[in-house]
């Protein structure tokens, strides 16, 4: 929740609040008063009725917090994924490391974890990012 400096206005009816930070923040709406907010609204992604409040836009889509955490997924251009020496084997790291990645990512590199002695990192960049930084 963001935290407002002004007496806001609702995004839906143009209400104005009556003290400041009253009115919670809905991702890619804007403020809302808590009536609006509290109406319900339908998924996009999966169909589930949300409570306004508990929603986000992104991309022109309605989508509840689940949804917007697989949504926001997509856009995330690279993903570290760690791995413990004490738990397996370095030979099985490298080899879970290269055919087990994230879909649509590339591995870019496998290297110690900071300060560490035992934990290795992978670290992955979306393909399609890879492909023209290298072309």
């Amino acid at each position: 929740m963001q935290h407002a400096r002004s007496l806001s206005k609702c995004a839906i009816c143009g209400k104005t609040e009556e003290q400041v930070g009253t009115f919670p923040m809905v991702v890619g709406l804007g403020r809302v008063c808590l009536a609006d907010g509290m109406k319900t609204v339908k998924c996009e992604a999966c169909g589930d009725e949300v409570k306004l409040i508990t929603s986000s836009r992104i991309q022109g889509k309605t989508l509840c917090l689940k949804d917007h955490m697989k949504e926001l997924e997509k856009y995330r251009q690279h993903i570290v994924v760690t791995f413990d020496e004490d738990a397996e084997p370095v030979a099985s790291i490298l080899d879970k490391a290269y055919r087990d990645g994230p879909q649509g990512y590339t591995l870019l590199t496998i290297r110690r974890g900071r300060n560490s002695t035992h934990v290795w990192e992978a670290e992955y960049e979306k393909t399609e990012i890879f492909q023209t930084r290298c072309s």
